[in-house]
């Protein structure tokens, strides 16, 4: 009669060596690109939070302060952490008389063709 055999042979110690390695080599091409994706994410999380910070900066100052007269705006700061450029445009009298467009934008470094942030708000002179 058969007996029955215990333990495992040489081809299934095998089979489990190639299905480990092939899941071990998956796993490591998928590092680079989850990588990427992640620093990505990272820069746009932190240029969106820069862009806020300074739209409610602006949207804190007098309807006449200096930094809201029309025009194209630098932020004196540049560049934020080495990294980042903060400006803004005022627009007057848009979209009516006594109010003013305001967008901020921020931009960093990268290869991707989405490498900037840009905010829009309305100010008025009625508060």
């Amino acid at each position: 009669m058969w007996q029955s055999q215990k333990g495992i042979s040489l081809l299934e110690v095998l089979i489990a060596i190639l299905i480990f390695g092939v899941g071990v080599s998956m796993a490591l091409r998928m590092l680079p690109e989850s990588s990427s994706v992640t620093t990505r994410s990272r820069n746009m999380t932190t240029a969106m939070n820069l862009a806020v910070e300074r739209l409610e900066e602006l949207m804190s100052m007098p309807y006449n302060d200096a930094a809201l007269s029309q025009g194209n705006h630098s932020d004196p700061l540049n560049p934020i952490d080495l990294h980042y450029t903060r400006s803004w445009i005022v627009v007057d009298d848009n979209p009516v008389l006594g109010m003013k467009r305001v967008s901020v934008m921020v931009r960093f470094p990268t290869s991707s063709a989405d490498s900037s942030v840009t905010l829009n708000t309305f100010i008025t002179s009625r508060r």
